[in-house]
């Protein structure tokens, strides 16, 4: 099987006490706009440790991934860029990190998701729907015994689907 180059990007969604986390963009093409923590997976990371990187580099936070939110995908320049979001539950204290990427973080509950300027329509829906009709795919990694860590996000659901004693 060929490999494919593929742009591979993160996010963290994280949600208490009723409110979402956001942060604000303090450079490029998206300056003073807000959304989630987020960035790419940088080579030998897995999806799921760079969207704790970022969250932890962008809104200084620690955390664990719960789950998968969203999958967004799209061709950038004839190569697929795909979109991972997770979400996550953070951890002890906030520990502020000034990366110059990010201009403020800040929590949001859902009546002032209204007045954001967004990053991206894709953001806004991922808060939104953090907020309102929270649904996480959870990761049963261990079907099969490997060498190396991997995650498997299926949904509850789909164990009724897969062939019995059938092999992935």
């Amino acid at each position: 099987m060929a490999s494919l180059l593929c742009d591979l990007g993160v996010a963290a969604r994280v949600v208490k006490n009723g409110k979402i986390l956001l942060v604000q963009e303090a450079t490029g093409s998206h300056q003073g706009k807000w959304g989630l923590p987020k960035g790419h997976v940088d080579p030998g990371e897995s999806p799921e440790t760079a969207a704790l990187r970022e969250l932890q580099e962008e809104a200084g936070y620690s955390g664990s991934v719960m789950g998968l939110v969203g999958v967004r995908t799209a061709l950038r320049k004839d190569h697929p860029a795909v979109f991972l979001c997770y979400d996550v539950h953070i951890e002890g204290d906030h520990q502020p990190s000034d990366t110059g990427e990010i201009s403020s973080s800040q929590w949001f509950s859902l009546t002032e998701l209204g007045s954001v300027q967004w990053v991206s329509e894709t953001m806004q829906q991922l808060a939104v729907d953090g907020l309102t009709h929270r649904m996480v795919i959870r990761n049963h990694s261990g079907l099969t015994q490997r060498q190396t860590p991997y995650a498997v996000y299926r949904s509850s659901m789909a164990s009724s689907l897969q062939p019995r004693g059938g092999h992935e």
